[in-house]
């Protein structure tokens, strides 16, 4: 081969050519993927925003699809992982939102709330959750879900039984599930069952 052609060669070669080992390339790759995502979801919020309440009816700009439960569970995955707990919040509320209540959302919001400790904010996640669940309007309920239990031990490990039942008591009747999580954690002596 000619040098011009060596030289093309190369140049092919070189575009191909990976520039790290092939985890971090596809590491790299997985978070540009995840970033155009993520920019795409903050410019159709700030296209919405900026688009007037009363739009014209004979302009098809002025539409938007309603985002269904799944897109904004997708959206709060991608939030996480960024991580950007506040969008994720704000992507698992709008699920949580939807008609009819969706589950996973407040599953979501119990993991987040709870691994923060916030004690009105997970235990109302808690209550919508069991409330979203129609097997737990039955009597007798089934064992707590993963999710609830973990998040009532872990307010009772970083507040104290007391607390946490005081301020269910200022949200109003605890769901049953929840009563027999408060009642376990004293037999099971859940660190901070005394406090």
């Amino acid at each position: 081969p000619g040098p011009k052609e060596s030289e093309q060669a190369a140049e092919a070669r070189g575009r191909g050519k990976r520039v790290c080992r092939p985890w971090l390339d596809m590491l790299f790759h997985h978070l540009y993927e995840d970033l155009k995502a993520y920019y795409a979801w903050l410019s159709e919020e700030e296209r919405l925003a900026g688009r007037p309440e009363s739009p014209d009816p004979d302009d098809d700009e002025g539409e938007s699809r309603p985002v269904p439960a799944r897109e904004w569970l997708a959206r709060a995955a991608l939030a996480a992982r960024l991580p950007n707990p506040s969008g994720a919040e704000r992507a698992l509320r709008a699920a949580a939102q939807q008609s009819p209540p969706c589950p996973r959302a407040w599953a979501g919001l119990v993991e987040l709330y709870g691994s923060e400790a916030c004690l009105k904010e997970t235990l109302v996640a808690c209550h919508e959750l069991l409330d979203s669940c129609p097997a737990y309007a039955a009597t007798p309920s089934p064992p707590a879900p993963p999710q609830v239990r973990s998040a009532v031990f872990g307010l009772i490990s970083a507040h104290g039984l007391q607390k946490v039942r005081d301020v269910q008591e200022a949200l109003g009747k605890a769901h049953p599930v929840i009563n027999d999580l408060f009642h376990l954690a004293v037999r099971a002596k859940i660190h901070g069952f005394t406090r």
